[in-house]
């Protein structure tokens, strides 16, 4: 295994200290080491016990819940779509008329490629870009993502936090505005709680440069904001070179929890 290990004694409980030659760079955690010791001595010969405390697995909450909002979002005629975590730093930001102050995005210290330069802060330009390659698909396209992005958060340990969001893009001969709405309020509709009044006056104008003036709304859960919904700014459509109107939402899922 290439592992040098050296037995030490502290306080009547021994220590094995393990040095990792640079020849065995698939070890990153203790549990590598672990794995080594196991495949040497044969795992058929490790008895079969079972823990004291006997507890289940289960789905993560969250894992949970966006499964939950896949199926409502894909019976409301969408289809899921996968798009890369990295962009281009023109795409998450100038290309949907967004600035870049140097304190939302992860950059990339040594990217491969221009093509994954930062870590996206916004579903939006990955389902801008699955329409324009799919551009000659018939009408109506309608598409959704529910997945991470991710931005800097100096209050963490790693220095950036992950976050959980669904978006949704509506492309057609018409902008759909109202497809988009109707979508918005069947989720508000789903994650209302029973015990709890119905959602009022859950979406507020705003002002976005991604979205068409005066065709945009904020999405409001309880007095926080979630998301937003509108009209696709013509500017942002030019850039992805896609010449039909388009209606598009992004709501952060994990503050529906």
């Amino acid at each position: 295994m290439q592992l040098q290990a050296e037995e030490k004694s502290n306080a009547g409980n021994s220590i094995i200290t393990v040095r990792v030659p640079p020849t065995r760079s698939d070890i990153l955690h203790p549990c590598d080491v672990m794995e080594d010791v196991a495949i040497a001595y044969g795992y058929n010969k490790v008895p079969k016990t079972k823990p004291k405390c006997m507890t289940t697995g289960g789905q993560q909450p969250l894992n949970l819940f966006t499964d939950q909002i896949r199926g409502e979002v894909s019976r409301a005629g969408y289809m899921e779509v996968l798009t890369w975590l990295l962009c281009s730093h023109d795409e998450n930001f100038a290309m949907v008329n967004r600035t870049e102050n140097g304190e939302k995005a992860v950059t990339i210290g040594n990217p491969r490629s221009s093509e994954f330069e930062v870590v996206r802060t916004s579903l939006m330009s990955g389902l801008l870009k699955t329409v324009k390659h799919n551009i000659d698909h018939k009408r109506p396209i309608k598409i959704f993502e529910a997945g991470d992005v991710v931005v800097l958060d100096e209050r963490c340990d790693v220095g950036a936090l992950n976050n959980r969001r669904l978006a949704a893009l509506y492309c057609n001969v018409t902008s759909g505005f109202e497809e988009i709405l109707g979508l918005v309020t069947r989720i508000m509709q789903v994650v209302q709680k029973p015990h709890e009044p119905a959602l009022d006056n859950f979406i507020k104008p705003s002002n976005e440069p991604e979205f068409f003036p005066n065709r945009q709304c904020h999405i409001f859960y309880y007095d926080r904001q979630i998301g937003v919904f509108g009209v696709v700014h013509p500017e942002v459509l030019e850039k992805f070179g896609i010449p039909d109107p388009c209606s598009f939402v992004e709501i952060d899922i994990q503050a529906l929890l």
